[in-house]
């Protein structure tokens, strides 16, 4: 089987979205299918180049063996902040011509019938291939990392603007800007399901839009993780930690970009909270890649070096960021909106480190088996909660780290997540045949 994957994005990068199509497509490989990748240009990426101008040693593994065409570096957004940007468009409109141009060429003979399957990766990359491509065409996969119906207003968050662009907060404070984007985005949600070929839904309310709006094949998935346990590079957790000044097993960390859809600000108010409560509450811990050119973007939306009794850990590597997730007490997801799979997630259990988050089903995650549930109506007390709770009972610590590992093993190893996914793709190819 022949599959072409593409994402409306740079790669590659460290970023939840690249990992997902990075490792969906290695696991794809590995099931013994053909795989040709088509994203954006990635920019110089300082997150990827070390002193000395060599790349992060695990980086091999975005583009090894892979054949991958990218849009001009021209038209390909500088920024590797999630969400959108002015930018976008031209970038969608250079993945579009690459598209077409990579489907056309000579170096296909078969044009483009040259693969069994397209899979689309966010909502752009569907919408280029669905208005790109003429029939007949390869059947049209689209893997919903979010739904733009809940993703685009989130985006709103951070602080207030000032000066002319004060102006914007008239509308956020009044919701009206963020209704129509909820409208907005999910009136794309809703168009993609009726016109996809096929999907693969990483969360609970992903599904039920494409179901509702659907009638070809689909199916929730949870996004693929290699298992750690089986890496050839030990990850030394406590060494890490001791690095970074922390004792291990005695931290919270939280593991990822700073935007401020991520809703930091819970974690710095939970921090005050905890600080009201004892002289010595646990360490909170941000942990994140650099972000070069973006960082001073992303921290003007979370300052999190003037949060006080928080601590922010600058990593260099995937297997840093992983050995700290490790050595945590468990995992901070912060952000309560629906539709998206956090890829923070899916490492921590993978390391067998209980997680602390707003949404249990949303991700398959149980409270108090694998994971701790706080409130998203009242998320400061309920966060602050549950770290105190959990840094206090060393059973339920252990027990939750149990369930963690066990939930990776289920529904995340990339053989069960390639079988089931070629799977769906035959399905696919019989549905069309058969309408």
């Amino acid at each position: 089987m022949r599959l072409l994957l593409v994402g409306a994005f740079p790669y590659p990068h460290h970023q939840g979205s690249q990992v997902y199509f990075q490792e969906q497509a290695i696991a794809l490989r590995s099931a013994g299918a053909e795989i040709c990748l088509l994203t954006y240009a990635s920019p110089e990426d300082p997150a990827q180049t070390k002193r000395g101008g060599r790349r992060a040693p695990e980086s091999w593994r975005a583009l090894d063996g892979f054949e991958h065409w990218t849009s001009p570096r021209w038209s390909s957004p500088r920024s590797l902040r999630a969400g959108p940007s002015w930018a976008k468009p031209l970038g969608d409109l250079g993945l579009a011509v690459t598209l077409r141009d990579a489907l056309t060429s000579s170096h296909h003979r078969n044009g483009f019938d040259a693969f069994d399957a397209i899979l689309t990766h966010n909502a752009e990359a569907a919408l280029v291939a669905l208005h790109t491509l003429p029939r007949p065409r390869p059947p049209i996969l689209y893997c919903a990392h979010t739904l733009l119906g809940n993703e685009l207003s989130a985006y709103l968050k951070g602080p207030k603007k000032k000066g002319i662009l004060g102006l914007f907060d008239i509308f956020r404070a009044s919701g009206t800007l963020t209704r129509g984007l909820d409208r907005f985005g999910g009136g794309i949600d809703g168009w993609l399901a009726k016109r996809v070929d096929g999907w693969l839904a990483l969360t609970q309310s992903s599904e039920r839009v494409m179901r509702q709006f659907s009638r070809v094949p689909g199916l929730l998935l949870a996004p693929p993780l290699p298992d750690p346990e089986l890496s050839p590079v030990p990850l030394k957790p406590a060494e890490v930690a001791r690095r970074h000044g922390l004792e291990p097993g005695r931290f919270f960390i939280y593991s990822g970009n700073l935007d401020a859809y991520q809703e930091l600000d819970i974690l710095a108010a939970a921090a005050v909270d905890l600080a009201g409560r004892s002289e010595s509450p646990p360490p909170l811990v941000v942990a994140s890649h650099p972000m070069g050119e973006t960082r001073s973007e992303t921290h003007s939306d979370a300052p999190v070096e003037s949060m006080p009794g928080v601590r922010f850990c600058e990593v260099e590597s995937v297997a840093e960021m992983q050995g700290l997730i490790s050595a945590a007490r468990a995992s901070l997801v912060t952000r309560r909106a629906e539709g998206g799979f956090p890829i923070k997630l899916v490492n921590s259990l993978a390391l067998g480190t209980p997680v602390i988050a707003f949404r249990d089903r949303e991700w398959g995650l149980t409270h108090q088996r694998n994971s701790l549930i706080c409130a998203p109506k009242r998320p400061v007390p309920t966060l602050a909660d549950a770290i105190d709770r959990l840094a206090n009972d060393d059973t339920l610590a252990k027990r939750l780290a149990d369930g963690a590992r066990a939930l990776y093993l289920e529904r995340h190893r990339p053989e069960h997540v390639a079988s089931q996914t070629l799977a769906l793709i035959r399905e696919i190819g019989r549905f069309r045949q058969s309408v």
